[in-house]
């Protein structure tokens, strides 16, 4: 099975039917081989790659910055975080 992502959690796995041309299933056989991989883990992989596009990760940082809560304030004492009396 692929490497753990953001989608793939713990939760019962549920099973799906779809219908391929004979190209596409011919060349999913041709790639499983070559890649030494499962039809079942490319196909995964396939749909966990394009959902990611719809769930970008950020990391902290992104998201504080996104926030605005990351920068530098002004007209604050320059002690402010060395001076026990502001703490």
């Amino acid at each position: 099975m692929s490497q753990s992502t953001i989608f793939e959690q713990s939760y019962p796995k549920t099973n799906i039917t779809i219908a391929l041309s004979t190209s596409l299933e011919q060349k999913l056989k041709q790639v499983a081989e070559l890649s030494q991989k499962s039809e079942q883990d490319l196909i995964i992989e396939a749909i966990e790659n394009h959902l990611k596009q719809f769930y970008p990760r950020q990391s902290c940082y992104d998201l504080a910055m996104e926030l605005g809560v990351i920068g530098v304030s002004e007209d604050l004492p320059p002690d402010l975080s060395t001076n026990p009396e502001h703490f």
